[in-house]
């Protein structure tokens, strides 16, 4: 017996013809059940398909990594091309979306690759997954794959289907997906909703018996139900006013809607989609306990716990499964763009620290802010008491102090020449950078004022008049921190 055999081998399953239950109970959810519970609940749909919509928009890498420490980006690749034009009648959004809502609802999905004359893959399909049979193997754990069953059956090799899954504990073949963990509570959410559609069908009425002290005769029985169907069944006679004879009166045997609490009811069950899928009440348009803060918080968690990993899954198994299949391919890395979001907040923060650290220009850190550059904004402010020392050089040893006995009897006279010279060579450094950084900055100022006047002199013959307010207003983040600067280092 193999490996696989003894790990896979086929379980007994559990007999639910022994356990009862008082009641009617509903029947279990089979696959189909689930991807047919995506048009009938709506959270459910409403989730999933928003998992659905940030995962289409994912936009496709390709990287030569033979130089893995700076890898090279390729642009156009016949894998780049397929992913992009997956087949003659899907656009690659609503491949990827329809991908992931098979995924979120029954945890699965299958890719289906149509080869062309070079033995590439040249489409990719996606067929129903619930019709697609895993065929084991005793040898290679999975011998091909087979849709659809009797004479409509369609056999596939391994090779021509790559099978995304999410993992089952209990079944090594097939993927389990989040909304079927929750399948009582989706069944508690659309039987409630049949409930609240029959319970108002019956113009808002709840079910009651017509009880008599006595037993009716046949006769008696048929007269009253005819009289009552033809005078109250249905929507167009609702209201009307029962007359019920020979002492028979109407008892309310159904709880009312306030009595069942259905408001509390949809809310948890609301809950719990969401709480399945991680999804921030936000992101899908709750305003309850809801600020700025949050929803950009929203935002995040829904890109980086919910998108992203799922994204992440999928280039996991195209580079294994996608990738080979193409010629000169074993130094090509899939990846996709960056779909985290920087908060305002982060890219503030990013833009002041890398200015005043001195490895953004002005610009630079404008950029990052989606603000306009500025006339020779590509400077870096370097901080004053910082300066530049070349590494490949021999650093000098530390000058030996001088011996107390050399200084003892001018401590008490004041500094020594040689302090004295040392205090001012430092001083005049600092200045110095501090001369340049002005400099540089008000160099800036006076070169636009210049061109506005040579431009408008040529355009009109006259001199203008500069408006001092705006350029100090434009110049205003790179003058206050020269000053900062300054004002920091004298202190």
């Amino acid at each position: 017996m193999s490996i696989i055999d003894k790990l896979f081998r086929k379980q007994p399953r559990f007999d639910y013809r022994n356990f009862n239950v008082s009641g009617n109970v509903p029947p279990d959810r089979n696959v189909e059940g689930f991807l047919r519970a995506y048009g009938q609940i709506g959270w459910l749909y409403a989730v999933v398909f928003r998992i659905a919509l940030g995962c289409s928009e994912v936009k496709w890498t390709l990287h030569d990594t033979s130089n893995r420490v700076k890898p090279r980006q390729i642009f156009e690749h016949p894998i780049l091309k397929l992913l992009n034009l997956v087949n003659p009648f899907m656009t690659s959004n609503e491949f990827i979306a329809l991908d992931t809502i098979y995924q979120e609802l029954i945890g699965e999905s299958f890719w289906i690759l149509n080869f062309n004359a070079l033995g590439e893959p040249a489409e990719i399909w996606i067929p129903y997954p619930h019709k697609m049979s895993v065929v084991p193997s005793k040898e290679n754990f999975i011998k091909g794959y087979v849709y659809g069953t009797g004479a409509d059956a369609v056999p596939f090799n391994v090779n021509e289907v790559i099978h995304f899954k999410y993992p089952n504990p209990l079944n090594a073949y097939r993927g389990l997906g989040p909304a079927q963990s929750i399948g009582v509570d989706l069944d508690a959410e659309m039987y409630s909703g049949i409930w609240n559609r029959q319970f108002f069908y019956n113009s808002a009425r709840p079910d009651g018996v017509i009880q008599f002290d006595y037993n009716l005769s046949d006769e008696q029985f048929d007269k009253l139900s005819k009289q009552w169907n033809s005078k109250y069944k249905g929507t167009s006679k609702a209201h009307q006013v029962a007359l019920l004879e020979g002492g028979g009166k109407y008892v309310q045997i159904q709880n009312t809607v306030k009595d069942m609490d259905f408001y509390s009811l949809k809310k948890m069950n609301r809950d719990v989609i969401l709480g399945v899928y991680g999804m921030p009440q936000s992101v899908m348009g709750i305003s309850e306990n809801v600020n700025k803060a949050n929803a950009e918080a929203g935002d995040y968690t829904f890109a980086r716990w919910i998108v992203k990993p799922r994204l992440d899954w999928r280039t996991a198994k195209l580079q294994e499964q996608l990738v080979p299949k193409f010629r000169k391919a074993d130094k090509l890395q899939m990846g996709f763009e960056e779909v985290v979001p920087k908060t305002i907040e982060q890219k503030r923060d990013l833009a002041e620290s890398g200015m005043r650290a001195g490895y953004l220009t002005i610009n630079e850190a404008r950029i990052m802010q989606g603000l306009d550059t500025l006339p020779n904004g590509d400077m870096l402010l370097i901080p004053l008491n910082l300066r530049p020392t070349d590494i490949n050089k021999p650093m000098k040893p530390p000058e030996e102090p001088n011996e107390p006995e050399d200084v003892v009897e001018e401590s008490f006279k004041g500094l020594t020449d040689d302090h004295k010279s040392n205090l001012w060579s430092a001083y005049a450094q600092k200045t110095e950078r501090q001369a340049e950084m002005f400099t540089r900055v008000f160099d800036s100022v006076f070169d636009e004022q210049k061109e506005l006047v040579i431009a408008e002199f040529n355009r009109t013959g006259h001199l203008p008049e500069l408006d001092d307010v705006k350029t100090a207003k434009k110049f205003e983040p790179a003058i206050e921190l020269v000053y900062s600067s300054a004002f920091e280092d004298a202190v």
